[in-house]
Order: structure tokens, then C-alpha cells, then sequence
């Protein structure tokens, strides 16, 4: 599998990439282009597209802080999923570091949503018990619930907060 840092919104793999993105998210949970293309002139922000064999595979975007990693959004091609390219993709990224990794999904209603859980339990993350609201990313919806998950242990109160301010300070900065 190849690796592709994307820093620039002119890039070939950024159009599937942005197409893959507007499919796996609903709108409220997408950045603008514009907040986009600023996302990637952060030093600690980092947006990675993945192809095999010359074909575009699913993306990873994350926040590298000081003590933690936070996964903003990652998501798999539709025509790949159930392949494991998501399972290798994220057991990848946490084998190169030593950080906390966290990650978001949306509260356990169904069974869409039961398996997501499934998969992260699986791949080592744990859920975390704090009332967690994601701040809006365009100004015509509000936040949104989401569980907070971290790979290998649960966060102490005082590491959700730091994250929770890095969140709404730095990587909801407009």
C-alpha cells in the first residue's frame, strides 16, 4: 500500500480524496474546502491518501499534539471496504507511535453503529464515559454528540480536557 502525504488542495489524489470525504461524512461533520485547505497549512496536521495497485484506497486525517494523536477523520473507499484496508491503515499508523491515539464516532444507536464500535474494540481502542460534544464545523449546524475513543486505555479527566480544548482551540480554528 502506498503512502501519500497530501499538503496542497491542487494535489491529484486531493479531488477522490475531497469525493470520498463528502460520501463518508454527513455535511455536518465536513470542513469547508476553505477550512480545509487551511487545515493543511498546519505544521501538526496531517492528511495521508492511500492507493494499492494506482487505485485510491481511503485517507486518514489527523492532529499530532505533544502527548497525543487525534484521528479528525478517516474513511475507506466504498468499492474496498471489508477488504481489510481499514484494519491495516489504522494498525499502521498506531505502530509508528507511541502516543495516545484518540478518535471520535458517533453514539452506539444501530447496527451500522455497533459494528464501528466492533471494529475499533477490535483494533485495541476503548471508549471513554465523558458527555462529549464536537464543536460545529459550518456556522448553520450545532455540535454534535460523539463517544470519545482511545487505543489502549481510557483517558484520565485531565487528558480529556487538554484534548477537548486543543479541539475546540486549535483544530476547529477558523
Amino acid at each position: 500500500m502506498n503512502v501519500i502525504r497530501i499538503t496542497r488542495t491542487d494535489e491529484p489524489l486531493f479531488a477522490p480524496l475531497r469525493e470520498l470525504y463528502g460520501r463518508a461524512f454527513p455535511r455536518f461533520e465536513q470542513r469547508t474546502f476553505e477550512h480545509q485547505a487551511k487545515g493543511l497549512t498546519a505544521d501538526n496536521y496531517f492528511l495521508y491518501a492511500y492507493q494499492e495497485e494506482g487505485a485510491f484506497i481511503g485517507f486518514v486525517a489527523y492532529w499530532a499534539f505533544d502527548d497525543y494523536i487525534y484521528i479528525e477523520h478517516y474513511a475507506i473507499s466504498d468499492e474496498v471496504r471489508g477488504k481489510g484496508y481499514g484494519s491495516r491503515l489504522l494498525t499502521e499508523l498506531l505502530s509508528n507511535t507511541e502516543k495516545t491515539v484518540i478518535l471520535e464516532i458517533d453514539p452506539v444507536v444501530d447496527d451500522v453503529s455497533t459494528k464501528r464500535l466492533s471494529f475499533y474494540r477490535g483494533l485495541g481502542f476503548v471508549e471513554n464515559g465523558y458527555s462529549h460534544v464536537h464543536p460545529p464545523y459550518r456556522a448553520e449546524f450545532d455540535g454534535h454528540a460523539l463517544k470519545v475513543l482511545s487505543h489502549g486505555r481510557a483517558l484520565a479527566p485531565q487528558e480529556y480536557q487538554r484534548f477537548y480544548q486543543d479541539l475546540c482551540g486549535v483544530v476547529m480554528a477558523k
